[in-house]
């Protein structure tokens, strides 16, 4: 099995990497604008550089890694070798619906043919994926053996990325509010956290390994279930919370200033973007 990328910025080259260590350099093709940021990852994978159209003869499955804004014009140079080959395409471009990529292929340079009716699997995945744990969201717009099969490669080869769940496409917008931009609000979260050690006197480098480390155990109680044996959030944190302790009321001031309506507002500010992405 070979495996091509073309776009190898910060998530595609962090997915890439993950896969190579599934299944080897010598399987990875790797292609984008920037030929010396190419040669480059190529020589740390021991991965073979390429250009789009070779990618597309040669692989059994292509990422498509760019940016939403460059996808239809990447597409529309391979469209001959796309339809040639039928190679599983897997794309990560945020808002792309499936069947707008069917129709870039379909009504590609070489006429009108309709939309496209070969495999193609859309991922969201996040910034996690550099250290192999992502959370990534997968789905198709097929349920039929080989989309089936294919599914199942695309979650193998990702096993060294994170986590891989598959959702209907109807929620992907949401799965890119959520995860995919998820990491910058817990950054920040974060990063405010190490701010209030720092004004509590704890020096900048602990404040960070203070802060990080919280946010790190806190999230494995509620994937693992936490010592209280209940891995819904409410029950951890009210495991923290003693009467009349510290904690409670640390609670009501976040309560109080509107802690989880902002964080409401902000994954549904991200998920309308994701919608009008969509429509463009």
């Amino acid at each position: 099995m070979k495996i091509g990328i073309i776009g190898c910025g910060m998530m595609g080259g962090a997915l890439i990497k993950s896969i190579s260590r599934q299944v080897g350099g010598e399987s990875i093709y790797l292609s984008d604008f920037d030929g010396a940021k190419v040669e480059a990852l190529a020589k740390e994978l021991g991965a073979n550089c390429s250009d789009n159209k070779t990618i597309v003869k040669e692989c059994d499955y292509v990422i498509f890694a760019v940016k939403p804004a460059f996808l239809k014009a990447m597409i529309q140079e391979i469209v001959p070798e796309i339809l040639n080959k039928k190679p599983v395409i897997v794309t990560i471009a945020a808002g792309v619906k499936i069947a707008t990529i069917r129709e870039y292929i379909g009504n590609g340079v070489i006429g009108n043919r309709g939309p496209y009716d070969g495999t193609i699997v859309r991922l969201m995945p996040n910034l996690p994926a550099t250290i192999g744990e992502a959370m990534i969201g997968l789905c198709t717009d097929k349920d039929d053996d080989v989309t089936n099969t294919a599914v199942t490669q695309v979650k193998n080869f990702l096993s060294l990325a994170g986590e891989t769940e598959q959702v209907s496409e109807n929620l992907m917008d949401a799965v890119t509010a959520i995860s995919g931009s998820g990491p910058a609000y817990v950054f920040m979260f974060i990063e405010a956290l190490a701010d209030a050690a720092v004004k509590l006197g704890i020096p900048r480098k602990q404040a960070y390994v203070y802060a990080a480390q919280t946010v790190r155990g806190s999230a494995g109680m509620v994937l693992d279930g936490g010592a209280t044996g209940n891995s819904h959030p409410a029950a951890l944190k009210d495991a923290v919370c003693s009467p009349a302790g510290t904690t409670i009321d640390a609670v009501q001031v976040l309560e109080e200033s509107g802690f989880r309506a902002a964080v409401i507002d902000a994954c549904v500010a991200a998920y309308e973007k994701s919608v009008e992405l969509g429509k463009k």
